[in-house]
């Protein structure tokens, strides 16, 4: 094989980056072995570890950005899709629209992770809020771009083929294909700002400015990223073709599912749970929880894979169903040992680290199979209901109002299930009608006025 690709001349690039990443996500641990000033970073080893991932992403944008500006003959890309006497807007379009896009909202998000303790809302809390928040977005960040590199950094994208394709094999992408990395980038980025918001417990700091901005900011992308996928752009397209195939609509879904469960269930549910008290019954209500998370998102994953040609009629795709909601439920289930090892300092800790797997697992589980997206919707259901259930079980909390709570969130779960059965798009349906259970869930429970043990002679709403 010729040698002119990045990861021909400099095969250990992109194990360096994954071990750097990894560090990120023990950032907490590493600057407290080198404690220093919170704004600095926390000395030589911490802002090394900081800055790695940056400044490579960085060299990655800027070896493409020359290729492709030069027209370099030994560059991949150039080779496929660039014609000669290609006008600047052409090799920018490449540039954004091709894989130096994916490098640079990489890049984007990496530094904004950074540089978080900076952001003027992130400055006011105080400096050692502003450290927390800094690393639970550099862990989060860390976290997203691993679990996406199988998809938008695979080995052909930096490794010569042989022989070399002598003629242009493809049209230069549209420059609309660039709208997925900026989407990517920054449900990254405030998604990142929500799960610093919704994580962070042993800080006496006032959070409530930072969360309400980035989810704001979540719920714009979502809806704009939905929309955009109803249109049924090139690439969902491609992926209907063959849903067993990992590509970038994956790590786009990913995104989204990580942003939806931020916005609409952990970071509510910070403010829902500080007003359940003691919890009579809470044993009950935490089975009763699991057991209606269990029925529900085997029932949904099933029902959306039976609608899905990969599997034959018969029972496959009910059993892998069942696989995908045995490792979600299982990760849930083995969490919650967590309080007892002392991480125990949300309202619930045991339902803080139930949903916390619904956020993480289910990213785990795409970055191994792309068929992992049909979890999706059922876990989205499972929390809509994870967020109601102890108030109906638990004795010394008022329960929620049926007409207003209960019953809509009956009628919006059965409408998740049935809808995508009658759609032509089984899996885009069975996203869009999970949506409106977390709304009815999350809302009914904030304006929930919650009242301990209350009075037998007064009726129960």
């Amino acid at each position: 094989m010729v040698e002119i690709m990045l990861g021909d001349t400099l095969p250990w690039f992109f194990p360096v980056l994954a071990l750097v990443l990894c560090l990120w996500l023990m950032i907490g641990s590493i600057e407290k072995k080198n404690p220093g000033d919170a704004d600095a970073g926390s000395g030589f080893l911490p802002l090394l570890v900081h800055w790695i991932p940056p400044v490579m992403f960085a060299w990655l944008f800027l070896h493409r950005f020359i290729a492709i500006m030069t027209s370099d003959s030994s560059h991949m890309e150039v080779l496929q899709f660039l014609p000669d006497g290609a006008s600047v807007a052409n090799r920018m379009t490449l540039l954004f629209a091709g894989q130096g896009g994916l490098e640079f909202a990489a890049l984007s998000a990496a530094v904004f992770a950074v540089c978080s303790h900076r952001l003027p809302s992130v400055i006011a809390m105080g400096a050692q809020a502003a450290t927390a928040v800094r690393q639970r977005m550099m862990m989060y960040c860390a976290l997203c771009l691993l679990l996406s590199a199988g998809v938008f950094f695979p080995e052909q994208a930096y490794t010569a083929s042989n022989p070399l394709p002598m003629d242009i094999v493809g049209k230069i992408p549209p420059l609309s294909a660039a709208l997925l990395p900026v989407l990517f980038a920054l449900m990254v980025m405030f998604g990142g700002e929500l799960f610093a918001a919704s994580s962070v417990y042993n800080i006496d700091a006032d959070f409530s400015i930072l969360a309400k901005k980035a989810t704001v900011k979540c719920v714009v992308l979502t809806c704009l990223c939905l929309a955009w996928l109803s249109t049924e752009p090139l690439i969902w397209s491609d992926w209907k073709s063959d849903p067993a195939t990992p590509t970038h609509l994956v790590a786009l879904l990913m995104m989204v599912h990580a942003t939806v469960v931020l916005a609409a269930v952990l970071q509510p549910s910070r403010r829902i749970e500080t007003r359940l008290v003691h919890g009579e019954a809470r044993s009950v209500a935490l089975l009763v929880n699991v057991g209606v998370i269990a029925v529900l998102m085997l029932l949904s994953t099933a029902l959306l894979l039976r609608k899905e040609s990969t599997f034959s009629a018969g029972g496959g795709a009910t059993l892998y169903a069942l696989w995908l909601c045995t490792a979600v439920l299982g990760a849930m289930l083995l969490v919650q040992f967590m309080p007892t090892l002392g991480f125990d300092a949300a309202p619930r800790p045991e339902t803080w680290w139930l949903r916390a797997m619904g956020l993480v697992v289910p990213m785990i589980v795409m970055a191994i199979t792309p068929l992992g997206v049909y979890l999706i919707p059922a876990v989205w259901l499972a929390l809509a209901w994870s967020i109601v259930v102890p108030w109906m079980i638990e004795s010394d909390v008022q329960s929620p109002s049926m007409g207003f709570v209960v019953l809509p969130l009956v009628a919006a779960t059965c409408a998740a299930l049935a809808l995508p059965m009658l759609a032509s798009h089984a899996f885009l349906a069975g996203l869009l009608a999970s949506l409106p259970a977390l709304l009815v869930a999350v809302l009914g429970m904030l304006v929930h006025k919650p009242s301990a043990t209350p009075n037998p002679s007064e009726n129960r709403p």
